[in-house]
């Protein structure tokens, strides 16, 4: 069955990541309609498999008038963000948040930051050897990361290292988390026009061969 999503955003001159679901075979965007001359923009996956296919970025139809979007900066990309991140207790509440894989801890290294009411904290590991299941959340920051604790082995217990950093364990849980999508290239677009999409992803490989002709007599 073939995948189809549809959306709108309000561009504001800079690349837009376009959630979608799924990285999309084609998609049809509609620029400007609050304007008098919207227009109309067509991209496909197939093209920018491709490092030397024409209209790669996609295809601009303004007035009737069609031209190559040059790069991708101007024009349409696949958009593939997702990756195992690591989950944690919000702070504000809520769903659990998706953090990046934390390092090793490395005494010496930059202060860390704390955790807010509403953002998470810096997050660390156990150093090779030290491994316990479980990392580490900054949860109050005074300086620089310290020489490395010995680290309680009880998500929620907390461990202070010699510069008085205080570190919170957490469970260690991990997803796959992300995005799949398409971008649109900074330059693509004009601030504050609005924008409406319709894309499309088929549930079979495509096929390349010329089939115009093709004869089942």
């Amino acid at each position: 069955m073939t995948k189809m999503n549809s959306g709108q955003f309000i561009a504001d001159g800079n690349e837009v990541d376009v959630e979608v679901g799924f990285i999309p075979d084609f998609v049809i965007g509609f620029e400007g309609l609050e304007e008098t001359n919207p227009q109309m923009h067509y991209w496909f996956r197939s093209a920018i498999d491709s490092a030397s296919a024409d209209g790669q970025f996609g295809i601009l139809d303004s007035g009737g008038t069609k031209t190559k979007h040059a790069a991708a900066i101007n024009g349409f990309a696949p958009l593939d963000e997702i990756a195992l991140r690591l989950m944690l207790p919000n702070p504000a509440g809520g769903d659990d948040l998706a953090a990046a894989l934390p390092d090793a801890f490395v005494a010496g290294t930059a202060q860390p930051t704390a955790r807010t009411a509403t953002a998470l904290g810096t997050v660390t590991k156990p150093s090779v050897g030290n491994e316990n299941g479980l990392v580490a959340e900054s949860t109050t920051s005074t300086g620089v990361y310290g020489t490395e604790p010995t680290w309680p082995t009880r998500p929620g217990d907390t461990v202070t290292d010699d510069q008085s950093n205080v570190w919170t364990m957490r469970e260690e849980k991990l997803e796959n988390r992300g995005i799949l999508g398409f971008t649109l290239g900074a330059t693509g677009q004009t601030g504050s026009d609005e924008w409406k999409w319709v894309a499309f992803a088929a549930d079979k490989e495509s096929v390349d061969r010329d089939m115009a002709n093709f004869d089942n007599a």
